[in-house]
């Protein structure tokens, strides 16, 4: 029981601080008047599924927690203990195990809930920060096509130094030295 209140309260607080930190995120994002609309819209998306994440953990623990303090795990033990000295179960007893069981899977499908959130928002970050990158990319060869075209130009002209400047009498100047 004490493990299982201990597991309940770090995701009653994962859940929460996950919660808190996606508002901040959110209210942060409200204030930066000059972010794009491409970010905006991802750091949108991100406090949703995050929001989302943080709202099924606390519940996950909520429920982990209520499980053990509504008294049903020692209800279970007690039905277990029956049935281990051969007493056969009434009605009553089958259906409220059975209940355990659904809410049991019901527990089990909200961390697949998380699970399934937490590889949609990795793939989302993935998609963002791959495109983020194709930009600095582009940018980045567009500025080393720049600066190679000036070297090119700068070597062509160094290899026309043998050329003498036009003398100051004649218009035309010198021919090129060959």
């Amino acid at each position: 029981m004490t493990a299982g209140l201990i597991i309940a309260a770090v995701l009653i607080a994962l859940g929460l601080g996950t919660g808190a930190r996606q508002v901040r995120t959110l209210r942060r994002l409200r204030e930066e008047q000059y972010t794009p609309e491409v970010d905006r819209r991802y750091f949108r998306g991100q406090v949703r599924r995050r929001g989302l994440a943080a709202l099924v953990l606390f519940s996950i623990g909520a429920m982990i927690a209520g499980y053990y303090l509504s008294g049903t795990d020692a209800r279970m033990d007690a039905l277990g203990a029956q049935r281990e000295t051969g007493q056969p179960l009434d009605a009553g007893d089958k259906e409220f195990a059975r209940g355990v069981a659904l809410y049991w899977i019901a527990v089990i499908l909200l961390v697949g809930v998380v699970l399934t959130g937490a590889v949609v928002d990795f793939w989302a970050t993935r998609v963002y920060w791959m495109a983020r990158y194709r930009e600095i990319k582009t940018d980045h060869d567009t500025k080393l096509r720049r600066d190679l075209a000036v070297y090119r130009q700068q070597r062509l002209n160094d290899r026309a130094k043998g050329l003498k400047p036009p003398a100051a009498d004649t218009p035309e100047g010198d021919p090129p030295v060959a």
